[in-house]
């Protein structure tokens, strides 16, 4: 593991997170950590799937496992500041 391949995937994640943010006003916010929770729960269990699937052969239709796992980063992300209560859309 490289610290530069690290920061390249975390400033990904960072980058798509503020964008959907923007697009979404901050809506993943709105039930605190009991729908982040909810969130991350389907998200992980999409990835169960999708790494199932894959063991079969079968690929998925939309997004990505990569996609599924920034996606995870992401609202991992979103459950911290929530927690911490910095940076909550008003």
């Amino acid at each position: 593991m490289k610290e530069e391949t690290v920061r390249a995937i975390t400033d990904s994640v960072i980058q798509t997170l503020l964008k959907k943010n923007a697009d979404y006003g901050g809506a993943s916010f709105d039930l605190g950590l009991n729908g982040n929770m909810v969130h991350l729960w389907d998200k992980i269990k999409r990835y169960r799937t999708m790494v199932e699937n894959k063991n079969k052969g079968i690929e998925p239709n939309f997004e990505s496992i990569e996609d599924t796992l920034k996606d995870i980063l992401g609202y991992s992300i979103i459950g911290l500041l929530i927690l911490n209560d910095e940076n909550l859309p008003k």
